[in-house]
């Protein structure tokens, strides 16, 4: 089966992103700006392009039944990242997240999840880009709740910090869990290849696990994402309000 029509996905992730954003900072809604969910920068439609999750070179190694029957977009999980040049370190890098995303880590990602002997070399950076799959994976379930608070800062200055792991990062997000990779398409294991990123909330903890296939990484969060946040009550409780942090990640 074909990708098709990847302008309309580009056109209603970016409406379904705009109007979670205008949920959390209603002074945006006469705007027509979106946030990076990685870089935090404002910018406009033409300034992001669309993500694959899980990098194409990975699942293009999906079995040949799995392929068939599952497109590559829905193995993938698709996203948006800003496109805009990014300064880092004060040095330029052209086609902002996105381009610094593959750059950084889609080949640590394909080098896991290829079929095939697991990596003799697990690195820090097997680590982060595992961290930052499951960030987007969160954020694609909970959206700027998850992105601009502390925890999502965390994670958004771990993004520009490829290769070692940043003070701010909890030791729990430092490590990886690993089973065993599935094979074969089946009714029991469709959601395995269909779904690339699972979330599992414990608000109690502040944590999520995230699933990407037969792995598993560990994010703190800065409250319950599940929780339903107060709009119309003149007086909330702490738990239920939202203060976004804007702060730029990669500064």
């Amino acid at each position: 089966m074909g990708e098709v029509h990847l302008p309309d996905i580009k056109l209603k992730l970016w409406t379904a992103m705009r109007e979670d954003l205008v949920r959390h900072i209603p002074e945006l809604e006469e705007t027509d700006i979106l946030l990076c969910p990685i870089c935090c920068r404002a910018l406009k439609f033409e300034k992001f392009s669309l993500e694959h999750i899980l990098p194409q070179q990975a699942v293009k190694h999906d079995p040949a039944v799995v392929r068939e029957a599952i497109i590559k977009n829905e193995r993938s999980g698709l996203g948006l990242l800003c496109s805009e040049t990014l300064v880092v370190g004060g040095k330029p890098y052209a086609n902002g997240c996105n381009s610094w995303k593959g750059r950084n880590f889609d080949g640590y990602l394909t080098d896991l999840l290829k079929p095939g002997l697991f990596p003799r070399r697990f690195s820090d950076a097997h680590i982060i880009s595992f961290l930052v799959v499951g960030y987007l994976g969160l954020f694609r379930q909970f959206g700027y709740r998850v992105a601009l608070t502390p925890g999502g800062l965390a994670v958004r200055n771990q993004f520009f910090n490829p290769r070692a792991f940043t003070k701010h990062l909890p030791i729990t997000s430092q490590m990886v869990l690993r089973g065993e990779p599935h094979t074969e398409y089946k009714a029991e294991t469709q959601a395995y290849w269909s779904d690339p990123v699972k979330v599992y909330v414990d608000g109690a903890r502040g944590k999520a696990t995230i699933v990407i296939r037969n792995y598993s990484v560990i994010l703190s969060l800065s409250h319950d994402p599940t929780i339903p946040l107060a709009t119309t009550l003149a007086y909330a409780p702490q738990k239920h309000v939202f203060r976004p942090d804007l702060r730029l990640a990669y500064q």
